[in-house]
């Protein structure tokens, strides 16, 4: 497993959190409408960033490279999408 297949994990992770949290912070700041698809996009950059790790991890082992950091990542992005739409659904509920 190569250090430029980690480090390009990790900084895929971090930004795709970094785009996540700021979509949160946008939705804490805002009312109405605005509140709500601000909440719901959230978790959907946190997927969507997931399903773009799944496709690295597949072009990554067509390569036969270390795949294996990349399914990591996915699969903790997938894990905290699923974390946070639960989090959130009471926000949209109420």
């Amino acid at each position: 497993m190569s250090t430029d297949q980690r480090k390009s994990a990790a900084l895929h992770v971090c930004a795709t959190y970094a785009i996540g949290f700021v979509l949160l912070v946008i939705a804490l700041n805002t009312s109405g409408g605005v509140h709500t698809a601000f909440i719901i996009a959230g978790p959907v950059a946190v997927g969507l960033g997931a399903v773009a790790a799944m496709g690295r991890t597949l072009l990554v082992w067509r390569a036969n490279s270390g795949w294996q950091i990349w399914q990591g990542a996915s699969i903790f992005l997938l894990a905290t999408t699923v974390v946070w739409v639960f989090g959130a659904v009471p926000a949209l509920v109420s």
